[in-house]
């Protein structure tokens, strides 16, 4: 068989693969994420789009001159601490469907709708019976749990893309690295279905690569397309 050279192709076979099996372990450790809630949460929504202090104008306003919304967004900002400990902000959107329930404060531009915005610390303050306190707090642990997800896949992906760069075939690759098999795509790995010829195994490349860590977000999602 034929040398089988690290193309750009191959390349994008093999992060369509890191991507598959990244949201396979979304679809897997949070189930519904980004669902919309069939709850009337109108209270959080309004505190985002009118503010604690306008709120009291629900009840002045006749509702016939607003915008009712059956369907919402509400955008919660957060505090986040990143792997490096830099303290920032997460920001995030929960869905809420309730008929006749949400209404939106006028606007000065006709095409513009009024966000929703409220902070986590605005929401945690509510009583706990408030409805749609629980789906967001619930979205924010939601959140946190994807940001590592995604954090980890993106170091199996760094990790897999440079260790490719440095191999002169894929040949050599699966030959220092065997495991990388699990994330080639099923036409790559036919072609390479005997034995590799002798070559110089340039094992310092792999040296600096999280062998271990690749192989078992590999094996974990192997797992989870199983079940």
């Amino acid at each position: 068989m034929a040398t089988v050279y690290v193309t750009k192709e191959l390349k994008d076979r093999v992060r369509n693969n890191i991507n598959t099996m990244r949201v396979a372990e979304i679809n897997s450790d949070l189930p519904g994420y980004d669902r919309e809630h069939l709850i009337n949460a109108s209270h959080i929504y309004h505190l985002g789009c009118w503010g604690k202090e306008h709120m009291h104008l629900l009840n002045v306003i006749p509702k016939d001159w607003l915008a009712c919304n059956e369907s919402v967004n509400t955008n919660v900002t957060a505090p986040h601490i990143d792997a490096n400990g830099k303290i920032g902000e997460l920001v995030f959107s929960v869905k809420f469907r309730s008929k006749d329930s949400f209404y939106s404060r006028p606007s000065d531009n006709y095409w513009n709708h009024v966000k929703s915005n409220v902070t986590l610390e605005e929401v945690t303050a509510l009583p706990e019976d408030t409805p749609g306190r629980a789906e967001v707090l619930q979205r924010y642990e939601d959140e946190k749990v994807l940001i590592g997800i995604n954090s980890r896949w993106e170091t199996v992906h760094n990790n897999i893309m440079e260790f490719l760069d440095k191999c002169k075939s894929l040949n050599e690759a699966v030959k220092l690295f065997p495991t990388i098999t699990m994330y080639l795509h099923q036409d790559d790995i036919s072609r390479l279905n005997r034995k590799v010829e002798r070559t110089a195994q340039r094992k310092a490349i792999v040296l600096d690569v999280d062998v271990e860590g690749i192989t078992a977000a590999a094996i974990a999602a192997k797992l989870t397309a199983s079940l």
